[in-house]
């Protein structure tokens, strides 16, 4: 018993040694990589890449966009068959503000949780606004005499997608601020 305990000391001694780190943290340590300038050349060559693909703009744009509680892929001339009651009229044009994605072939802008305001611009126009098809919502209780038919019919909001554009450069200021 002497014998056992004798050497759960030592291994104990083994990791409370200097500055009360054990061996596992030591090797970490002495293994870490150290932070060269590289690091950032790197991030600013990726930078200038993108800002870049971003002037050429040689392929169709893209965006995720939170719109009414829900997440929609759109490009451009897309229709979105939006549920729900929705204030703006027919013919309105509006600007999709939470954009939660942008991405072309070669790129892609990740927001956190949305990509920087000014930098994505999603125009869309109200097309139409109108009743959904009629859904039948039907109760039965068997052996009960219970039987309920109810017809729904929901309100809908049809918009097209006019452009998808990727306005500045990555890391400037926004052009148009709010």
């Amino acid at each position: 018993m002497s014998f056992f305990r004798a050497g759960l000391q030592k291994l104990a001694s083994v990791f409370r040694s200097s500055n009360q780190c054990g061996i596992l943290s030591k090797s970490i340590t002495n293994n870490a990589p150290v932070a060269t300038q590289y690091v950032s050349n790197t991030a600013s060559d990726i930078i200038t890449s993108c800002n870049k693909l971003i002037e050429e703009r040689s392929s169709r744009n893209f965006a995720i966009v939170h719109l009414l509680g829900k997440q929609w892929r759109v490009t451009d001339g897309d229709l979105l068959v939006v549920e729900g009651y929705w204030p703006p009229n027919i013919g309105d044009k509006i600007t999709l503000d939470k954009v939660l994605l942008a991405a072309t072939k070669d790129l892609s802008l990740i927001g956190r949780p949305i990509v920087q305001p000014g930098l994505v611009t999603v125009t869309a126009t109200i097309i139409s606004k109108g009743l959904s098809h009629t859904r039948t919502h039907f109760k039965k209780k068997r052996r009960k005499q219970f039987m309920r038919i109810n017809f729904q019919r929901a309100q809908q909001t049809i918009l097209r997608i006019n452009s998808v554009v990727i306005n500045n450069k990555i890391n400037e200021p926004a052009n148009n601020v709010f």
